[in-house]
Formats: structure tokens, sequence, C-alpha cells
């Protein structure tokens, strides 16, 4: 039971940080506010890393026993959002390059 919670409550967290930092990336490139996308780019790839983890632990039956004493069924859809995770610090790391102003 525990550890179905702690599954859905993360994959659930990860989607709705993902949206959100989706549109604070969409209005910060808007007004070229370079610096916070590379800074939100770096908070994206520690929750990258966080759901990384929860899918290594929650993806073997073995791990999920020894570190929550039950087993939950996965789904594809924190792989699916660990992607989405992927190319949205791409996409953030590429606009939060600090733009050069050019030699006159």
């Amino acid at each position: 039971m525990i550890a179905a919670l702690i599954y859905w409550v993360v994959v659930v967290g990860l989607i709705v940080w993902g949206v959100w930092m989706a549109i604070l990336s969409a209005y910060w490139a808007g007004q070229k506010q370079n610096g916070n996308l590379f800074f939100i780019a770096i908070m994206n790839t520690l929750g990258l890393i966080a759901g990384l983890l929860v899918w290594w632990v929650f993806n073997n039956q073995n791990w999920q026993y020894y570190w929550l004493s039950s087993t939950v069924q996965t789904t594809n859809l924190l792989g699916i959002v660990l992607i989405c995770y992927v190319v949205l610090i791409v996409i953030e790391f590429i606009q939060g390059r600090g733009i050069k102003p050019a030699k006159a």
C-alpha cells in the first residue's frame, strides 16, 4: 500500500512540476531571461535524477520489497515523464545560453 502511494505521489509530483516549469520556461524565454532558464534546467536535472532513482527502485520487485516492504505494479507513465524531462532540460539549456553581444 505504501509503495503504491509513494510511486503515484512521485509520478503526479513530477508531472505537475514539469508542467509548471514548462510554463515558466516559456514565460522567461519570452522575456529573454536566459539566466532563469539555465537555473530551471539545473533544477529539472535534479528532479530527473530523483525520478530516475525512483524508476530504478520501483522497476525491480526485490528493491521495492527491500526498501518499502511491499511492491507495486509500475506503468510506463514514469518513463514517459522522464523522457519529457530530458527534452525539457535540453530545450532549457539551449535557450538558457547567454547571448553574447555582437562586436562592433
